[in-house]
């Protein structure tokens, strides 16, 4: 009796002493993975800021890149208004030089006139110089002599009447020549005048023509200058975009290491063995953009669109699609608030945008297919209210239609 009392102790410690070291390997095994898991934690939340912080300055960019256009828009409608002064402009120098070629012929016109009305007026004063030249050398005797040889008093009468008339008409005509002299002179003043004014009107339009042109070769020096800045930061927003899309992948190849190593630690075996995953919202919805590439709604670039969009009111309920474990509970980049959910098997889901407190479970969660996970938001870059959902198999974004129908 004492011999099996002494064999039961010998085995007992013999047994204490055996479990004991796979105990302390099984803790040590679990420190190993639990520690890999946050590192690879710290390098999820690391290439997280540097996605965000890529996101970040990509938007500043694509904002300047907004302000250049508007500047640019401005500019080219500032020249449009510049090229129609231009025109205008140009328009009045035509009309100035008809107007000044019309001047110019008026006063030659004018100048003919002036030189036949001093022609005339000369031969008027050579006769009327002949005429006093003869009162002065004959005196009255010649008009007197054409009087005294009058037939009668009638005739008389009539020669005096005849001499009056030659006197009157002389000084008449010289008057009206000094008139007309004086008023073609008026004339050609006026003209001379208006000549001046339309030349200096043309000088006037010249220099502004040269301004406005000078004017219109800055704003396309302008043009030219944004479009250069346009270009240079639509180059920085593509090396932006592609650390942004780089971060991501990296994010995505952690997300998948930690669900190796959450599979490891919980020895988690392959929920999904094929069929159908469940709808993820049972409440009525609208599938607002489906899998594949489209022009982006914010960033205005064609990109793939790596899920479906489901668009529902705040707050509806968002459900698992399939059992698995929780690898992302958290605020990842443009998802805003996001779960990704690993059934196994390479195949793993996400649910993206929920509201602020919209995440309903934890990482390394296990959840049932159909358990309440989160609540429809539009954190991240939305639109609007919607669940962005996603089937990714073996780290690659997949249709998720045919899983669900």
């Amino acid at each position: 009796m004492r011999k099996t009392g002494l064999w039961i102790m010998v085995l007992v410690i013999a047994a204490a002493l055996v479990v004991q070291p796979f105990e302390s390997h099984a803790n040590s095994e679990l420190q190993k993975i639990e520690q890999k898991i946050r590192e690879l934690q710290q390098q999820m939340a690391k290439a997280e800021k540097d996605k965000k912080a890529a996101e970040n300055t990509k938007k500043n960019l694509e904002r300047e890149v907004k302000q250049l256009e508007a500047l640019k828009r401005t500019t080219k409608e500032e020249i449009n208004a510049l090229l129609a002064q231009i025109d205008e402009v140009n328009a009045q120098l035509l009309e100035t030089e008809r107007r000044i070629t019309e001047t110019e012929e008026k006063l030659r016109v004018i100048g003919n006139e002036l030189e036949g009305t001093i022609r005339r007026k000369e031969k008027q004063d050579e006769l009327l110089q002949a005429r006093i030249r003869l009162l002065y050398m004959d005196g009255a005797a010649s008009y007197l002599d054409v009087l005294m040889q009058s037939s009668s008093f009638a005739d008389f009468l009539e020669r005096f009447d005849l001499i009056r008339s030659i006197v009157m008409e002389d000084r008449n005509i010289l008057d009206r020549v000094r008139e007309y002299e004086e008023l073609v002179r008026k004339k050609q003043a006026e003209r001379d005048a208006e000549l001046a004014g339309l030349k200096e009107l043309y000088d006037q339009r010249v220099a502004r023509l040269a301004e406005l042109e000078e004017k219109e070769r800055e704003k396309e020096v302008m043009i030219a200058s944004y479009n250069r800045q346009i270009e240079k930061t639509e180059e920085e927003i593509e090396e932006y975009e592609e650390i942004s899309e780089e971060a991501e992948r990296l994010l995505w190849q952690l997300a998948q290491e930690v669900s190796k190593l959450e599979a490891q630690k919980k020895r988690i075996k392959n929920y999904y063995t094929g069929g159908k995953l469940g709808v993820p919202l049972k409440d009525p919805y609208t599938i607002t953009s489906k899998f594949g590439y489209r022009v982006h709604p914010i960033y205005k670039t064609k990109k793939l669109h790596t899920g479906i969009d489901m668009a529902a009111p705040q707050g509806t309920p968002v459900y698992a699609a399939e059992s698995g474990v929780v690898t992302v509970a958290q605020s990842w980049s443009g998802y805003g608030n996001c779960i990704i959910i690993d059934h196994g098997g390479g195949l793993m889901t996400l649910y993206a945008h929920l509201k602020p407190g919209g995440i309903l479970v934890e990482k390394g969660q296990e959840v049932k297919k159909g358990d309440k996970i989160g609540l429809v938001g539009m954190t991240g870059t939305a639109t609007g209210y919607h669940l962005h959902f996603e089937v990714r198999k073996n780290g690659e974004p997949v249709d998720p239609e045919p899983y669900l129908k």
